[in-house]
């Protein structure tokens, strides 16, 4: 290694350490440490698995030739082989184990009492590779996802369980030749243009309420009474119970559903109705209307209960308004004989109550009063009606205990609210 100069330090002998040691204690040592060179040099190496043999050549690269760094500073690769081995340095790139590492190789000749220190000499980890099992590794041909995934299915469908033999069949059947679908391209975009033109027409009523009339322009004939309450159901109603009643609580007792106020209220009115045939068709709704609401409250536990003993839970209800009110609100469960509230059925059951409470009002009715019976929050019963086709108030300010619906005929439906994409 080439120095260009040479900077001495003089040791006294007072300087001497207290174990023995190797220099003359009668004379002075002179250090002479090398400046920093960037030029190949002495190198400490480590074999942390093998150690090779001593007569292996080694060589010593570097990324930048042309570098005034100091060798340790530079982004260096030492490497040899054997014929069957290549040994490469791992932490040469300025990372790695043992590149913070400092070691200063020195020289000391007794003659000239001298210590040659060259203080840039990195150090470098070697890691070893055999050739054979690179070249093996290299030449391996690189696997075909679609031909791995046929050779294990051909091998699950030879000696795989049930449980994979049945995930195997189930892709085969959701796989989609793009091929064969390259013929309905158009067809499908036809398909799509026809249905952007059918969204623009009318809004058509949801399947969730009763039929309307949507060429009538009387509000009363939107919704008609046999469609609300079928004529078998209507003549099974009795009044003797609730007119043979002395007062407007006798009267509230004899309903199967006594906590409404919107009934409460509407019992006080029908009995200072004047016209008769006005007053007995406002008092069946008012029973049909109250055994709604109490189908509503067993809504949870029907699919547990028999006929005898739903009976026995709606009192006064005649078996043709039960039957009716399963059949149209309900579903059949246990092999046809118990019956159970769906969420969708039950969303239809609100449709009923909320219509028939318009046609006892007059087809415009409080919002508020009629969600403070059922218990729910004001929009989502404003939501109920304003899929009826009624017009609702906007929110009243707070301390307002009144938001008013009105059916006007002929009807509109609202179009049905579109939710965006899901966040994730």
């Amino acid at each position: 290694m080439a120095s260009s100069s040479q900077i001495p330090v003089e040791i006294g002998a007072s300087q001497k350490k207290k174990r023995k040691s190797t220099f003359n204690d009668e004379s002075d040592v002179q250090v002479i440490v090398s400046p920093p060179s960037n030029t190949v040099g002495p190198v400490f190496v480590n074999f942390p698995s093998i150690r090779p043999s001593k007569t292996i050549p080694f060589t010593l690269y570097s990324r930048t030739p042309e570098s005034t760094l100091p060798l340790n500073k530079q982004p260096t690769l030492l490497a040899g082989e054997t014929e069957d081995v290549e040994f490469f340095s791992v932490n040469g790139e300025g990372h790695g184990e043992g590149h913070d590492c400092s070691y200063l190789p020195a020289i000391y000749d007794p003659s000239t009492q001298q210590l040659h220190i060259h203080p840039n000499a990195p150090l470098y980890l070697l890691a070893h590779q055999v050739k054979r099992l690179k070249q093996s590794q290299m030449s391996s041909p690189s696997k075909d996802p679609a031909e791995y995934r046929a050779r294990r299915n051909d091998l699950g469908e030879t000696f795989g369980t049930r449980k994979a033999k049945n995930q195997i069949k189930a892709q085969e059947r959701n796989k989609v030749d793009v091929r064969a679908m390259e013929g309905v391209k158009g067809h499908l975009m036809e398909s799509i243009g026809e249905k952007v033109m059918d969204e623009e027409g009318p809004v058509p009523p949801s399947e969730l309420i009763p039929i309307p009339n949507l060429e009538t322009s009387d509000s009363s004939l939107v919704y008609p009474r046999e469609v609300l309450i079928p004529n078998n159901e209507w003549d099974s109603i009795s009044l003797s119970s609730f007119r043979s009643s002395t007062s407007d609580i006798q009267r509230l007792q004899t309903l199967p559903h006594r906590r409404s106020t919107f009934i409460k209220n509407k019992i006080v009115s029908i009995m200072n109705e004047t016209s008769s045939s006005k007053k007995n068709t406002m008092t069946k709704y008012i029973i049909y209307l109250s055994s709604l609401f109490a189908f509503l409250d067993l809504s949870s536990q029907l699919h547990k209960l028999s006929g005898t003993e739903l009976q026995d839970k709606l009192p006064g209800v005649s078996p043709q308004i039960i039957s009716g009110l399963c059949i149209r609100f309900g579903e059949q469960t246990n092999g046809g004989k118990r019956w159970k509230v769906t969420e969708m059925t039950k969303m239809k059951l609100l449709a009923w109550i909320c219509t028939i409470c318009l046609a006892v009002d007059g087809w415009t009715t409080d919002v508020l009063r009629i969600a403070s019976d059922l218990k729910m929050t004001p929009n989502k019963v404003v939501d109920i009606f304003k899929s009826l086709g009624c017009k609702v108030e906007p929110a009243p300010p707070p301390g307002t205990n009144s938001r008013k619906a009105t059916l006007k005929a002929p009807v509109i439906f609202p179009k049905p609210k579109r939710r965006g994409p899901v966040q994730r």
